[in-house]
């Protein structure tokens, strides 16, 4: 067997495992190294497939705790995961297939695991099938997060409810005396914590001080009282039907992803918000047609659009410039024309790979290998 790129949609099987077996690994050049690192998760996800499915009929878990050298805890806790995985059955397929891994899939099973039926199970896993082998794990959690409540509100914003009882704050003990300080928070208030450390780090002196470490400065600070009193501010995004009760889809909360309909409505009623209507004929297509960079309007629209969400196949990081798919002049700065990037992937966008949209908003990048991933608009 010949190690060509064909072979990143082959299954996993006994040849491909010999043939990385046999490779010199420091000859490969640089697109091998990409196509032999896809082979070896393949193989990696079909070992942890195996795993699972042989450990559904293992009784004696104190003897394969020793053989494996876990804690036999650690060993039931995987035969509890076999057994809500058999919900998933489909998802399991690509697990088997080299097309999911495992951590992917202990996202969804996180989140499905509390539906109320093995229906609605089947709908969320539905819904996922051809979308989950591109996303990435936060991504992967993100989007079933939100099929979970649109599949069932009620108990979604029930579960929330009881979530929020068991917030708490932790220690654990690091190395080097250090130690490790843990707030289990409700999202919005997670969000609101966190972009108020983010503002009173910007105002620290510039120094040789990283941005994490001006931030965990400012939480000290909070603490010990020495700081001024500011003003924060959260983003919510929420459909007009769910807002006035129609649906009860869940709104994006940015930064996290999604929130129940009824926190967001909630957030609605004692917060300072504004409508943006979007749909085919918003005159935000025109502003700034003529102009290279976008205005105020249109750059809170691309991000909406985005859920703030980099645009870039993978990337997870918030929309930080907006770009134009179609180079300017040639193409105008409109809606249409203008997605949401975080810098890097502006960077690589116009140094080194090629970006192309249709009709739908779909982007297709291609790498300087000549690999082509795409994206499609509220994918996640």
């Amino acid at each position: 067997m010949e190690l060509t790129r064909e072979l990143e949609r082959a299954e996993p099987s006994g040849a491909l495992l010999d043939l990385l077996a046999g490779l010199d690994l420091d000859a490969l050049s640089a697109d091998e190294r990409v196509t032999v690192t896809i082979l070896a998760r393949k193989i990696r996800a079909f070992a942890d497939y195996v795993e699972l499915t042989v450990l559904r009929g293992v009784e004696d878990t104190a003897e394969l705790a020793m053989a494996i050298t876990e804690p036999e805890q650690t060993v039931a806790r995987r035969k509890v995961l076999t057994e809500d995985l058999r919900t998933l059955p489909r998802l399991m397929d690509q697990l088997r297939e080299g097309r999911l891994d495992l951590r992917r899939l202990e996202a969804v099973r996180d989140r499905v695991c509390n539906l109320p039926s093995v229906a609605l199970i089947a709908e969320v896993e539905d819904a996922l099938l051809d979308i989950a082998p591109g996303l990435t794990h936060s991504q992967l959690g993100r989007r079933t997060t939100a099929l979970v409540a649109q599949a069932d509100p009620t108990g979604y914003e029930q579960r929330h409810q009881k979530a929020k009882t068991e917030r708490r704050v932790e220690i654990r003990p690091r190395p080097d005396g250090m130690a490790h300080l843990t707030a289990i928070l409700p999202a919005v208030d997670a969000r609101m914590v966190h972009d108020l450390l983010c503002a009173d780090a910007k105002d620290l002196p510039t120094d040789e001080r990283t941005t994490d470490q001006k931030r965990a400065d400012a939480f000290l600070d909070r603490f010990l009282g020495n700081v001024r009193k500011r003003d924060v501010q959260v983003h919510v995004t929420i459909s007009m039907e769910t807002l006035m009760g129609l649906t009860e889809d869940p709104a994006l909360l940015e930064g996290y992803g999604p929130i129940s309909a009824d926190t967001a409505r909630e957030l609605a009623m004692h917060g300072i918000w504004r409508a943006i209507l979007l749909d085919e004929h918003d005159q935000a297509e025109a502003i700034g047609k003529h102009t290279y960079r976008p205005g105020r309007r249109l750059k809170e629209l691309v991000g909406v659009r985005a859920g703030n969400v980099c645009s870039a196949p993978g990337c997870t990081r918030s929309v930080q410039e907006g770009d134009h798919v179609t180079p300017w002049p040639k193409g105008h700065t409109t809606l249409a024309n203008v997605k949401g990037l975080c810098t890097r992937h502006h960077h690589l966008k116009h140094d080194t790979h090629k970006v192309t949209v249709d009709d739908d908003g779909t982007l297709h990048w291609t790498t300087p290998h000549g690999r082509t991933y795409t994206t499609t608009p509220h994918q996640y």
